[in-house]
Parts: C-alpha cells; structure tokens; sequence
C-alpha cells in the first residue's frame, strides 16, 4: 500500500481526488449520451429505445462497475495505488470510445489517465500508464467496429499523439523534477542561514567562556524588569557577585585555572537560581543576578545558598582549596532609577568585600538574619 512518499505526498487525498475527476468524466459522458438520446427521440424515435440501452445504460453501467471497484479498493480497503487508479482512467476511457467509435478524435480521451499519472511526479508510473494506454488504443483497433470507424493513418495518428502525450508528460515531471530539487536546495540553504543567524544571535547573547548572559544582554533584561516592576509591582532584587581574591588565583594557578574557576562558579551560580532569574557574567570575575517574584527574604536566601555552596566547592587543580564571594544585594523600589539600582547593589558588593569577604550585604531591614 502506497501511503506518503519522499516528497511527503499524501496518496489517500490525492487518490481521491483522482476519482473525483474520474466520477466528472463518467458525468460529462452520460451528458453527452443522454444529449445524443434527446436528438434520436426528436429525429429517429423508433431508434431511442435501442440508442437508450446500447448508447447510454450499458455504457454508463459498466463505467459505475469500473468506479465502485475503484472505490472499494482504494476507501474500503485503503489501498493508495496509482496502478488501480490508471486502469480505473483507463477503463472509463474505453468505455466512452467502444460506444462511440464513429466520434473522430475520441481516442485522444487516453491521454487523461495519462496526465493524471503527473500528479506522482514518479516516471515510472507514467511509464505504466503510457504501456496500459498503448495496449488499451491497440486492443480497441482489434474490435471491429472500431477498426470499420477508423483508418489506419487515423489509427497510427493517435499512436503518434499517445506517445508524443508520453514524452511531453515525461518532459513536464523531468522539469518539475529539477524544480523541486531547487526548492530543496533553497530551502536547505534557508535552514543553514536559520542556524547560522539562531548561532550569531545566541553568541550575541552570551558569554563565550561560561555560557551566561554577556553584560549587554544583561542590561537589556534589567531595562525590561525594571519597567516591569514599575508598572506592575513586581518584585525584583540584584545581586552582584565578585570572586574573592581572584587575582591571586590567576596569579598563583595561572589563567587556564582561573577560567575552570570561572566556569565551575557559573555553573554552580545556575544550579541555584530558580528557572525565573536572570543570571550574567557582568564582566571578568564578577557575575549579576536578577532575580523576580521573590520577597526580598526568600531573594536573600537564594543568594546565601549560592554563597555558602560556592565556598563549599573543593578545586582539586589548586590542592584543593576554596573559592568564596562576596555578593551585594539590593531589592528594587519605584523611588529608584534603573542606574540608582545598579550602583546601589555595587556599593552593597564593596561594603561586603570590605567588612571581611565572603558574606551577602543587603541594606533592607527584612533581609537582616
């Protein structure tokens, strides 16, 4: 059973609505039968009752034989073929000529499930078409009615159209063919650009050695907070980070250690904060965290954890000592600008680096522990 093919093509929609076109000459057909029985019962009326049965109820009934078979194969028992469905075309096809052989040029009617076989976009199934189609206009030629109504320069001409139908048909999938094989291309090309640009941006964003925010991505999310906090009320506290006494670490390990400090402090700073926070690299061994939805008690807690863990972190490369910081944390209020902001929880950073390291400064009364 035929369901989806590479280029995602859905069979059971397209297969239905290839019979919905077969239905549609089947239609025009009995329109056209039933236009010539109006004429015999003006002109010929004792002829009407036999052109009624020869011409227009054996024709049409064998047509809705051949289209409830088709539908029963491919509805009722779900099977997608384009094989059923050219010789269903087919056979509706050969009904309408055999009926009326004495119609010039209806033999070109072949050509429709011919050019239905472009909707797959396969040759191979046009192929099959063509070879179904050719035997069909050679097996016609061998009933002699047929052969009585046509000559055989008529006969080799629709030969000649059948297969120029083929390699026109066959030019048209090629074409089609190639530009699908652009589209691919560009589209392919697109999704490149799509990660190259999604890439750039993130690296736009963030810290090349940590993987934090970078500063100016930092300052944007504050700028935003800020406004947030001031229309909507909500809760937002800054905590500024400096590692204690890291120039001696780049100093004494040399700067390869530094950096795994670095990172390894990013990491422990991330593993702490809530998914709702904000955290950066500010700028060499100084790291900002903006922090929301919190009351300035539980935004002080979360802080102090991420103290007292980073002081608990052993590096091995440098024998195995410690690594503390001191943080300065100060909570938002409407009377501040977004510079006041940033250069209080500063100040708060230095008053604790100066009041012996390693501790959380934080100037709010409900913040004291």
């Amino acid at each position: 059973m035929e369901s989806h093919n590479i280029s995602r093509m859905n069979y059971k929609q397209w297969s239905e609505k290839i019979i919905h076109f077969y239905w549609l000459m089947v239609l025009v057909s009995l329109i056209g039968q039933c236009t010539g029985l109006a004429v015999k019962l003006y002109y010929f009326p004792e002829e009407a009752k036999e052109f009624a049965l020869e011409k227009v109820l054996l024709p049409t009934g064998i047509q809705l034989i051949v289209m409830l078979g088709c539908l029963l194969i491919v509805k009722a028992k779900k099977i997608y073929s384009s094989r059923v469905l050219t010789v269903t075309g087919t056979l509706v096809a050969l009904v309408i000529i055999i009926r009326h052989p004495n119609v010039t040029g209806l033999q070109t009617v072949l050509l429709l499930p011919m050019a239905v076989a472009l909707i797959y976009f396969d040759k191979k199934k046009l192929l099959f078409s063509f070879y179904v189609n050719f035997v069909a206009l050679t097996g016609i030629y061998l009933i002699p009615a047929v052969r009585r109504a046509v000559t055989e320069y008529e006969y080799f001409s629709y030969m000649l159209i059948l297969v120029a139908g083929y390699f026109i048909y066959s030019a048209v999938i090629q074409r089609g063919s190639e530009v699908l094989q652009i589209l691919q291309k560009a589209s392919e090309k697109e999704k490149e650009l799509l990660v190259k640009s999604t890439m750039m941006e993130r690296l736009s964003k963030v810290d090349a050695l940590t993987g934090l925010y970078n500063h100016k991505t930092f300052h944007e999310y504050m700028d935003y907070l800020v406004e947030q906090s001031r229309q909507y009320g909500m809760p937002l506290q800054l905590a500024i980070l400096d590692i204690d006494n890291f120039k001696n670490i780049n100093d004494t390990y040399g700067h390869n250690i530094g950096d795994l400090v670095l990172k390894r402090l990013a990491h422990a700073i991330v593993e702490k904060a809530s998914e709702n926070d904000i955290v950066a690299r500010y700028g060499g061994e100084e790291f900002a965290l903006l922090l929301t939805n919190k009351k300035v008690t539980d935004a002080y807690d979360v802080i102090e954890a991420i103290r007292e863990h980073i002081a608990g972190i052993q590096h091995e490369e440098m024998n195995g000592l410690n690594v503390t910081v001191s943080i300065g944390l100060k909570d938002f209020d409407q009377s501040l600008t977004r510079l006041d902001f940033f250069q209080q929880a500063d100040a708060l950073l230095y008053k604790a680096k100066r009041s012996g390291k390693n501790q959380v400064a934080c100037d709010s009364l409900l913040a004291q522990h």
